[in-house]
C-alpha cells in the first residue's frame, strides 16, 4: 500500500520564521519526511531551500556565529535583505517611494547560492505564494502554476513586506508578501495530493502571565506584534477549519510554538526560536504517530473533527 504523502506549509514571520527549521528538525528525527513544500515570506525561503534537499544543518549554519560555523553554505545577514536604490530607480520616484528598501539584493544572492533555481527541476514539489499588488490576487509560483519564474525571484516577491520593501517586479507585474492574501495556503498542498498537512505557524499570540507587566505598558512595538499575531492566527484558524470540513480525508497538524516576546527582527534569538519550534513539533508529531495518523493501515481522522 502506498505511503502517505506529507506536506509542509509554512507561514511568514521574518526572523521568527527560523522556528520552521526547528519543526523540520523534529520531522527528520521522527521520520516524517515532507515531499510537498508551501511557503510565503520566510516560509517561502525555508521551503525553497530545504525543499531542494539542502541539509538542515547547512541552513542552520547560515545563522550561527562565525566561529561556530561548520559549512561553506549560505550566509544570511540583515544586509542580505536590504537593497539600496539603484541609479535607474531614481527615474521612477513613485515606485522608489513605495517602500523603504528593495529585495533585489536578496534575489541576487538567492540566484547565486541556490543549487537549483528552476521549480520544474526541484526534487520535491515546492510552491511559493505572493500577491499581485495591482489585482489583489494571490499568485502561486511552482509546478503547475507560474513554474517558469526562477525560484529566487518568486521567493523575493513573496518576501516583500508592504511598506518595508518596494513591490518586486516580475515581467510587467509587481508583487508583495503572500500573507497579504492568506496567512497559509494549505489548499495548494491539498491540490498537490497531500494526505497529511503539517502547518508551521509562528504567529501564536503571546500570553502574559498574571502579575507580569501588561503589553499595553511596554511601548508600541509589542502592541503591534501582538495585534499582528492575533490577526494572522485567526485567519489561519478559520482557513484550516474550512479546509478540514471540505477535505475530511486530509489530516491537518497545526504546529504553533510559543515564541513569547521575541520580535520579528531579533536574529540573535536564533537558538531559542529553533528550539521552541523543535519542541512544539516533537509534541504534536509524536502524539500523531502514537495515534497512527502516519500509518496507512489505520483509519485517519483529522484533529479538527
Amino acid at each position: 500500500m502506498n505511503r502517505l504523502k506529507v506536506a509542509f506549509v509554512a507561514s511568514g514571520g521574518a526572523v521568527r520564521g527560523l522556528a520552521h527549521l526547528g519543526v523540520l528538525k523534529a520531522c527528520e528525527e521522527l521520520g516524517v519526511l515532507p515531499e510537498i513544500f508551501v511557503g510565503t515570506s520566510s516560509g517561502a525561503l525555508v521551503s525553497a531551500t530545504y525543499g531542494q534537499d539542502i541539509p538542515l544543518d547547512v541552513l542552520l549554519d547560515a545563522y550561527r556565529l562565525p566561529w561556530r560555523r561548520r559549512h561553506r553554505g549560505p550566509r544570511l545577514f540583515p544586509s542580505t535583505f536590504i537593497g539600496l536604490p539603484r541609479p535607474k530607480d531614481l527615474l521612477d520616484p513613485g515606485h522608489l517611494t513605495s517602500g523603504l528598501f528593495s529585495v533585489d539584493r536578496l534575489e541576487n544572492y538567492l540566484s547565486t547560492f541556490l543549487p537549483i533555481n528552476d521549480f520544474r527541476k526541484l526534487p520535491n514539489s515546492v510552491f511559493v505564494t505572493a500577491v499581485d499588488i495591482d489585482t489583489g490576487e494571490r499568485v502561486v509560483f511552482g509546478p503547475g502554476y507560474e513554474e517558469t519564474t526562477p525560484v529566487s525571484r518568486a521567493v523575493a516577491a513573496s518576501c516583500c513586506v508592504p511598506g518595508l520593501f518596494r513591490p518586486f517586479r516580475i515581467g510587467s507585474r509587481y508583487f508583495v508578501n503572500g500573507e497579504v492574501a492568506r496567512t497559509l495556503s494549505a489548499d495548494i498542498a491539498i491540490a498537490a495530493g497531500a494526505d497529511v498537512v503539517i502547518i508551521s505557524n509562528v504567529y501564536k499570540p503571546e500570553r502574559v502571565r498574571e502579575g507580569r507587566r501588561s503589553l499595553a505598558r511596554r511601548g508600541p512595538f509589542p502592541i503591534l506584534r501582538q495585534s499582528l499575531s492575533v490577526l494572522l492566527t485567526e485567519k489561519e484558524r478559520q482557513g484550516v477549519e474550512l479546509y478540514g470540513r471540505i477535505h475530511p480525508h486530509v489530516t491537518f497538524l497545526d504546529i504553533a510554538p510559543d515564541l513569547g516576546p521575541f520580535s520579528y527582527l531579533n536574529r540573535f534569538a536564533v537558538r531559542s526560536l529553533v528550539l521552541r519550534g523543535y519542541r512544539q513539533a516533537l509534541r504534536v508529531l509524536a502524539e500523531a504517530k502514537e495515534k497512527g495518523l502516519f500509518d496507512r493501515t489505520n483509519k485517519m481522522t483529522s484533529p479538527l473533527n
